[in-house]
């Protein structure tokens, strides 16, 4: 008897996705859905911890838009509905921020809603300001501080320091009789992990000014000192970001004079001077007792922050959050010596802007629910 076997055949497999292609689709989804998928399998989970995964899903994410307001703190603004934070940075989709009414201060992503609270710094901070290594993944706290006649600089690695590092600063124990001014400034790119820090010092009579710049991945300061007789000021002189460089700058009779330090290692100071006429100074109507001070130059654009950061002037080509959220303020075109923005904004105006989410976590984060109880034992 013949028997008919066709049904006994086996049918062909469908065809499945290979894991690493798997991985490749889920990269390019945004991070809620990528929460959800976490618990469809182990394998997916783990891939989506490890930084190779989360670095490609950064670079390709979309902004989201998401809500900020000024705060009363010059150079503050609070992300979302926060009503107790200040927001001092933004890197990598994290957000450092600081208590309005304390000193505490935290790591929080908005995306994935998980917080973690940070040790205590040192007393009398007047700047903390955080860096990203793309390569790795790691991030880096440095805070300056100055207390009873002392300033000096600790460094935290987020995830890894249970508290944060003193730094071995140039000028360690030099009274603030000695340093008659210091200023602080982060370098445009939030991966570059450089932090300058310049002072007017004093030795009897005579007054100097010194830029110390600290690399905050090797942890150790460089410093160049300012030629003597370039300004005849000392005490009103700042530096700036200047196309990638910095420059120690001043306003003069209606004209923006700058130095550049064109090589920090080799101490190599421009030739001559910049000297930018700004004619607007003496044209715009500015209210009374009000300032503008020179921010920053990229490319051909001078930018100023006004009246000290209690009230901002914002560019209107800025759309988007940046690590520079309140300074791009009156925007000045020197090729053209024309002034291409002012617009006034108060400390208490609010708008949406760009944020570029992120799956960036570390140990010792929490959902932001269960670390809002741990912050108030901390408070």
């Amino acid at each position: 008897m013949q028997m008919d076997v066709s049904c006994y055949q086996r049918r062909p497999k469908e065809p499945k996705l290979l894991f690493p292609m798997i991985i490749e689709i889920l990269s390019w989804l945004p991070v809620e859905s990528l929460l959800r998928f976490k618990s469809v399998n182990k394998n997916w989970s783990s891939s989506m911890e490890e930084y190779s995964f989360i670095s490609k899903h950064m670079n390709r994410t979309r902004p989201v838009r998401l809500k900020y307001r000024l705060t009363k703190q010059p150079g503050y603004i609070a992300l979302g509905s926060e009503e107790n934070y200040e927001c001092m940075f933004i890197v990598a989709g994290l957000v450092l921020e600081k208590h309005s009414s304390s000193q505490v201060c935290r790591i929080r992503n908005p995306a994935t809603h998980q917080v973690l609270y940070l040790p205590d710094a040192h007393l009398g901070v007047n700047l903390m300001v955080s860096t990203f290594n793309s390569s790795t993944g790691e991030v880096k706290l440095v805070a300056s501080y100055s207390e009873n006649n002392e300033a000096g600089f600790e460094v935290l690695t987020v995830g890894k320091d249970e508290n944060w590092r003193p730094l071995k600063y140039p000028n360690q124990g030099l009274s603030n009789k000695q340093a008659k001014r210091r200023q602080f400034l982060l370098a445009d790119k939030a991966d570059a992990g450089v932090c300058y820090c310049a002072e007017t010092l004093t030795d009897g009579q005579d007054m100097y000014l010194e830029v110390h710049c600290l690399d905050l991945w090797s942890e150790t300061f460089m410093t160049a000192t300012l030629p003597e007789g370039v300004f005849s000021d000392l005490s009103k002189a700042r530096i700036i970001s200047w196309n990638q460089s910095i420059a120690v700058v001043d306003i003069i009779d209606e004209a923006l004079h700058a130095l550049v330090l064109e090589d920090f290692k080799e101490q190599k100071w421009s030739r001559y001077k910049n000297i930018v006429p700004m004619k607007f100074l003496k044209e715009t109507r500015f209210p009374e007792g009000g300032s503008i001070v020179p921010s920053s130059v990229d490319s051909d654009d001078l930018r100023f922050v006004y009246n000290n950061g209690e009230e901002y002037l914002v560019c209107k080509e800025s759309k988007s959050i940046s690590t520079s959220h309140a300074q791009p303020g009156l925007v000045y075109d020197m090729k053209m010596h024309k002034v291409k923005s002012f617009i006034r904004r108060r400390f208490d105006g609010e708008g949406w802007g760009n944020h570029r989410p992120s799956l960036m976590s570390f140990e010792g984060m929490r959902p932001e629910e269960e670390g809002a109880s741990t912050s108030t034992t901390q408070e």
